[in-house]
């Protein structure tokens, strides 16, 4: 009914997620149509409303409107009244208006304080495993046996691909080196810049980076899916500590397994290397010479400690993630995706420090 001093829209019958799309587009275009005049909502002959409806009728009421031309819903059953008045329209109209007028520089603020939050709460998930490790040995709890369960299925099955990339990642150094040197006549310096780039970095930051991939996307899996089926609950219930009994021998496998990875993936890369570098008329004695001179066992115990702590943020990375995952399938991906990239961009970080510090 249209007066002049008010419009009413009445509705009635049952109002639901398959009912509700034509009735709220009509009632938009009646209040939008009026913009002057105050608009009274006639509720008394509805049937039914679902949450589709109940979120049009709050809709209703909380558009910006003139004074005095305020949308009103009227005859509204009392329990569907109380929860549209537990709502305030303004404050929603204050949120969204924040999240629009948010400047680059507070975007990038808030987005290094989420940061610099997740890395705080990983550094208190790795003081718990570290204090988990500590009861253990006081219990005389045994996790190497575990650990070495996982160390062979992290391990073993991960010496293919591990050989594979370290081999041409050798392969790839000497050829490009090569390549520039051989037009200065210095290409047995080559090996120099193999042997140090493969034995103090490189060939534990690709291990790393594999491992990453392959394990510790499988540990944020295995975990979230255990605490998607309350598994976790179910140990909780007993008394047992999911850190102790599931995290720590994870933590223990990384921290052995990534180095000796890391001394496979260093053999195989020589290897690469002399073979590329035999090509440029350099004899494998010639390498082997220049190798020892120009490599010490301390780059290869740089490589070997950078390892470790990969092995160990990545474990601790994938097993805080599986122990994050929220509720359904979809969050255990999210969970796998999430510790996989995390674990690669603090990899580079770490070993960025490793890079200032060892300078």
């Amino acid at each position: 009914m249209d007066t002049d001093a008010s419009l009413t829209l009445r509705l009635e019958g049952r109002i639901t997620a398959q009912t509700a799309p034509p009735i709220w587009k009509a009632a938009i275009e009646q209040i939008e149509g009026h913009p002057l005049r105050p608009v009274l909502v006639d509720a008394s002959r509805l049937e039914f409303v679902d949450n589709v409806g109940l979120a049009m009728l709050f809709d209703l009421i909380r558009r910006e409107r003139a004074p005095g031309a305020k949308v009103e819903v009227r005859a509204l059953a009392p329990d569907l009244a109380a929860i549209l008045q537990r709502y305030v329209p303004g404050d929603f109209a204050v949120a969204g208006s924040g999240l629009h007028s948010m400047g680059l520089l507070e975007q990038v603020g808030r987005a290094t304080e989420r940061q610099a939050g997740y890395l705080v709460e990983l550094l208190g998930f790795v003081a718990a495993c570290a204090r988990a490790l500590f009861r253990s040995q006081e219990r005389q709890v045994s996790t190497w046996r575990d650990a070495l369960d996982i160390a062979t299925e992290a391990g073993a099955n991960a010496v293919p691909i591990v050989l594979l990339i370290g081999f041409l990642m050798g392969v790839i150094i000497a050829f490009e080196l090569g390549q520039v040197a051989r037009q200065f006549g210095a290409v047995i310096f080559v090996v120099d810049g193999v042997g140090s780039a493969v034995l103090r970095e490189l060939g534990a930051l690709m291990t790393a980076v594999v491992v990453a991939g392959r394990t510790g996307a499988a540990f944020a899996a295995q975990l979230g899916s255990q605490k998607v089926n309350e598994e976790l609950d179910a140990l909780a219930t007993f008394g047992l500590d999911p850190i102790e009994f599931l995290v720590l021998p994870r933590l223990l496998a990384m921290v052995v397994v990534v180095p000796l990875l890391t001394v496979l993936a260093d053999f195989v890369g020589l290897c690469g290397g002399v073979l590329v570098l035999m090509t440029f008329d350099v004899t494998y004695l010639q390498f082997y010479t220049e190798l020892l001179g120009a490599v010490k066992a301390s780059d290869l115990l740089l490589g070997l400690v950078k390892a470790a702590c990969y092995g160990l943020t990545i474990a601790a990375v994938g097993c805080h993630q599986g122990l994050a995952t929220g509720a359904g399938a979809t969050a255990v991906g999210q969970s796998a995706t999430r510790a996989v990239v995390s674990s690669i961009v603090l990899i580079i970080v770490i070993d960025g420090f490793f890079a200032v510090l060892t300078s």
